[in-house]
C-alpha cells in the first residue's frame, strides 16, 4: 500500500486513533469497489497497532504473566460498503481507525475509508485477547488480560455486542451446504498458526458468489460476523447459505457439526464495468 502521512495519536484512552492516506490501486479493489478482504486485513493491522500502543508493547511481546503468548482474536466484525459510490482506482483514500471502547480483555474499533471527505466503507472489529490452552491445537483457546492495564471506557458498547454475539449463537442453521473447504495451513493460517479471521469471510464470500452464479451479480452492502471457534490444518468445513430478498445467512460448520462462524448480510445487484 502506498501510504503517506501516517499519524498515531494517544492523548487519552478514548482517543486512540491511527490514520493514513493512500492512492487506490488494483490490489486494493475487487470487481466493483474496495475489496472486503483488503479492508479486513488493513483494519486489523491498525487495530493491532493501537492495541500495541495501549499495552506499550510490540505485538511480538504480548506474553501474559505465565509467559504464554497472547493474541488479539476477532470475535465479531461488521463491514459496510456504499455501493452507490464505489471506491475506484486512482482515488485518494483516507483510512482512519479509532478505538471506540475497551473492556478488558475486549477492544472495539472502527475503521472508515473516506474519499473526498465522504465515508465509502467501514469496518468494525471486536477482539479479545486469547491464548492456547493446548500447544498445537486451535480447538482450545482461553481469554487472558493480566498484563493489559489500559483504563476501560465505553463498556456499554462492548456489552451490547457480547450479548448480540451470545444471542446469535442460538440462531438456527439455515440453507443447504454450498461448499466444503479443506483448511490449508500455508494458505489459510496466519503467523499464529490460526485460521485467520478474514479467511472465514473469504470462504463465505466465495460460496455466496458461487450460489448466486447465473443470476445478476450481487455484492454485500453490510455484513455482521460472529466467531465461535477455529479449525486445524486439513480439517474440512461445510458452508451453508440461506438467501432471501436482499439478505442472507452464511455459516461454517466443522465435521463434528459445530458452527464456528455465522455471517448475516444484506446484498444488492451491481452493474459491472468490464475493463477495456
Amino acid at each position: 500500500m502506498q501510504a503517506t502521512g501516517l499519524a498515531l495519536v494517544q492523548a487519552m484512552s478514548d482517543t486512540l486513533s491511527l490514520s493514513s492516506e493512500f492512492t487506490v490501486g488494483l490490489p486494493h479493489l475487487d470487481i466493483y469497489t474496495l475489496s472486503e478482504d483488503f479492508a479486513l486485513a488493513h483494519s486489523m493491522e491498525y487495530h493491532w497497532s493501537l492495541l500495541a500502543s495501549s499495552l506499550g508493547l510490540k505485538s511480538s511481546q504480548w506474553y501474559d504473566r505465565k509467559g504464554e503468548r497472547m493474541y488479539a482474536a476477532a470475535i465479531y466484525l461488521s463491514t459496510w460498503f456504499d455501493l452507490d459510490n464505489p471506491i475506484s482506482e486512482d482515488a485518494v483514500c483516507l483510512a482512519r481507525t479509532e478505538v471506540l471502547a475497551i473492556r478488558k480483555p475486549h477492544a472495539l474499533s472502527k475503521t472508515q475509508y473516506l474519499v473526498d471527505g465522504t465515508c465509502r466503507a467501514e469496518v468494525r472489529l471486536l477482539t479479545s485477547f486469547v491464548k492456547r490452552q493446548r500447544a498445537g491445537s486451535n480447538k482450545k483457546l482461553s481469554v487472558t488480560q493480566d498484563i493489559w492495564l489500559e483504563q476501560d471506557f465505553g463498556s456499554d458498547k462492548i456489552d451490547a455486542l457480547l450479548e448480540e454475539h451470545h444471542n446469535a449463537k442460538s440462531r438456527p442453521d439455515a440453507g443447504d451446504v454450498q461448499s466444503t473447504t479443506e483448511i490449508n495451513q500455508i494458505q489459510d493460517f496466519n503467523a499464529a498458526n490460526l485460521l485467520y479471521f478474514k479467511n472465514f469471510v473469504r470462504i463465505a464470500k466465495a460460496a455466496e458468489w458461487g450460489q448466486n452464479r447465473g443470476r445478476p451479480p450481487q455484492l454485500n452492502m453490510s455484513r455482521d460476523c460472529y466467531y465461535y471457534g477455529n479449525a486445524d490444518d486439513g480439517e474440512r468445513i461445510d458452508t451453508r447459505i440461506a438467501r432471501g430478498a436482499g439478505q442472507g445467512q452464511t455459516s461454517h460448520q466443522t465435521a463434528d457439526g459445530k458452527r464456528i462462524f455465522l455471517s448475516l448480510w444484506t446484498a444488492r445487484d451491481i452493474l459491472l464495468k468490464h475493463p477495456v
